[in-house]
C-alpha cells in the first residue's frame, strides 16, 4: 500500500469517528475544526503524489470527505425528534442462524443504541418465547408462533416507537420424517371406555388415533377381527365358561417416506352370567353430585343418577321423600332455615333380564342458608368463563359473567376500564398493535337479601398483532 493511501485510510477512519460526538454547538465546532485538519492534511499530501491517475483518486476522496463533513455538521444541529426519527428509519433487526423475520430459531441481534445517538429499549409481547433483549429463544414445541419486538427510540425528551412481528418456528417444524414418527409413535396409547384397562376389555374402545401430533398417519389391525375390529369399535366377547381372549392390536404408523409399528396386546373378557353383571354394575354405581356437594351434604340437585350400567343392566331411581329431593334428583326443595337437616335415602333398582338387585345411598339435604352464608358460599364457587384457549392473562374476547350464583345471591359486574372491557363482559376493545397489553379490574358485587359482599379478577386485555 502506497504511503498517501495509507494515510488517506487512517484519516477517514478519523473523520468517521468524530461523527457521533458532534452533538450540541460545541461539539459541531469541535468536529468542524477535526474536518478541517484532516482536508489539510490530504490536500498536502495531494501535492506530493506525481501520478495523475492518484491524483484523481486522492481528489476524489478529498471531495468525499468533505462532503461526509458538511453532512455531519448538518446533523449537529438537527432536533432530537430529527435524530429520533432517522434512527427508527434505520433500525432493523440482526438475525442469526441464517433466521429471517418469518424463520427465526435462534438469538436476535437488538440494536440498543442509533447512528444518532438514541437509546433504544426493546419490549416482547411474548417474553416466554423471546426475551426482551432478543437473546433468548423458547421455540414452541408443535405450532409456529408469532411474537412483536418493540423498540423505543429515545433522545433526551424525543421519542418513537417502532415494531417488528417475527415467526418463531416450533421445533416439530425443522426435525426429520423419521423424528416425527418416533414422537408420534412414542405418544401412541390406547384409551378404554368405563372401568376397562387392557388386561379387562368388556366393551369397545374409545376411537383408535388415526393421525399424530407430528403428522404421522396411522391405521390399525386387529390379530382377530372376530372378537374385535380393527378400529376398536366392535367388540365380542368369548361365550361365558370359554375363557377370556388375548388379542394383538398393530398400528402401522407412516410419516412421508418413515415408518414404523406399535403392538399393543388386550385381553377381551368373556362374558359374565345376569347375575355378574348386575354385581358389577352395583358396585361401579355412584351418584354424581352438583358442585362440591356430597352424600352427607346436599345443598342443590344432582348432576347425574345413571340410568344404565357397564354390563348393559336398567338402573331405576326412588326417593324416600321425593318432595324434598325427586325420584331423578333433578328438583330439591331444602327445608327451611333453622329447621335442621333432612335424611333422603336414594334406592338404585339394578336390573338385567329379570335378574335385579338394590343399591342405597342415604344422603343429608341441609337446610336453607341464611342470607350471608349464601352470599359467602356463591363468592367462593364465583368464576369467570373465557372463551376458546382465551383465560385470564390472555382476553381476546368477549367473557362470561355469571349473574346468579348457584345459592341464589344475585351477581352485578363493574368493569375498571369500561373502554376495554364492558360491565358485561360482552363488548372487548383490544388495545391496538404497538399500544401494548392492558390489566383491568372486573368486581362482582355478591349480594342475597340485606348481605353483599365482593370479589374482584385482574385480566389481561391483549394487543392486537
Amino acid at each position: 500500500m502506497k504511503k498517501w493511501t495509507a494515510l488517506l485510510v487512517i484519516l477517514s477512519l478519523f473523520v468517521c469517528s468524530t461523527t457521533t460526538m458532534a452533538h450540541g454547538n460545541r461539539g459541531n465546532h469541535n468536529h468542524e475544526n477535526a474536518c478541517k485538519k484532516v482536508e489539510d492534511r490530504m490536500l498536502h499530501s495531494l501535492k506530493k503524489v506525481k501520478d495523475e491517475k492518484e491524483r484523481a483518486a486522492l481528489k476524489s476522496k478529498i471531495e468525499e470527505i468533505r462532503k461526509k463533513c458538511e453532512s455531519d455538521a448538518n446533523q449537529g444541529q438537527w432536533s432530537d425528534q430529527k435524530r429520533v426519527n432517522s434512527d427508527k428509519n434505520e433500525l432493523q433487526i440482526r438475525y442469526t442462524n441464517n433466521d429471517y423475520a418469518n424463520v427465526v430459531t435462534g438469538p436476535l441481534m437488538l440494536s440498543q443504541l442509533g447512528t444518532n445517538g438514541s437509546i433504544i429499549t426493546w419490549s416482547s409481547n411474548k417474553p416466554a418465547t423471546i426475551s426482551n433483549n432478543g437473546l433468548t429463544v423458547n421455540r414452541p414445541q408443535d405450532k409456529d408462533e408469532k411474537v412483536v419486538l418493540t423498540a423505543t427510540i429515545r433522545y433526551n425528551q424525543a421519542s418513537s416507537n417502532k415494531s417488528f412481528t417475527v415467526l418463531v418456528k416450533s421445533i416439530t417444524s425443522t426435525i426429520t420424517d423419521a423424528q416425527k414418527l418416533a414422537k408420534d409413535k412414542e405418544a401412541l396409547n390406547l384409551s378404554f371406555n368405563g372401568t376397562d384397562t387392557a388386561n379387562n376389555v368388556t366393551q369397545k374402545l374409545k376411537p383408535l388415533p388415526a393421525k399424530g401430533a407430528n403428522g404421522s398417519t396411522i391405521i390399525w389391525y386387529s390379530g382377530n377381527a372376530s372378537v374385535i375390529s380393527s378400529d376398536g369399535q366392535t367388540v365380542n366377547r368369548p361365550a361365558a365358561g370359554s375363557g377370556d381372549s388375548t388379542i394383538i392390536l398393530t398400528a402401522l404408523i407412516n410419516n412421508n417416506n418413515a415408518a414404523d409399528v406399535k403392538v399393543f396386546t388386550i385381553t377381551v373378557k368373556q362374558q359374565v352370567s345376569d347375575t355378574q353383571k348386575v354385581a358389577e354394575d352395583k358396585a361401579a354405581l355412584e351418584i354424581d353430585f352438583g358442585g362440591d356437594d356430597n352424600a352427607s351434604r346436599v345443598t342443590r340437585a344432582l348432576d347425574k343418577l345413571p340410568t344404565k350400567g357397564n354390563n348393559g343392566s336398567v338402573i331405576t331411581w326412588t326417593s324416600s321423600s321425593p318432595a324434598i329431593l325427586s325420584n331423578d334428583g333433578k328438583t330439591i326443595n331444602r327445608p327451611a332455615l333453622g329447621t335442621g337437616d333432612a335424611t333422603v335415602v336414594m334406592t338404585a333398582f339394578i336390573n338385567i333380564n329379570g335378574t335385579a338387585d338394590v343399591k342405597v345411598f342415604v344422603l343429608t339435604v341441609k337446610p336453607s342458608l341464611t342470607s350471608s352464608e349464601a352470599v359467602s358460599a356463591d363468592k367462593t364457587e364465583l368464576a369467570i368463563k373465557f372463551k376458546d384457549q382465551d383465560n385470564a392473562s390472555s382476553v381476546t374476547q368477549s367473557i362470561i359473567l355469571p349473574t346468579k350464583g348457584s345459592y341464589g345471591s344475585s351477581i352485578t359486574w363493574y368493569s375498571s376500564m369500561t373502554s376495554v372491557i364492558s360491565d358485561k363482559g360482552t363488548l372487548i376493545n383490544r388495545p391496538g398493535r404497538g399500544k401494548g397489553d392492558v390489566m383491568v379490574t372486573m368486581i362482582a358485587i355478591i349480594s342475597s337479601g340485606s348481605s353483599a359482599d365482593l370479589k374482584t379478577f385482574t385480566l389481561t386485555v391483549k394487543q392486537q398483532y
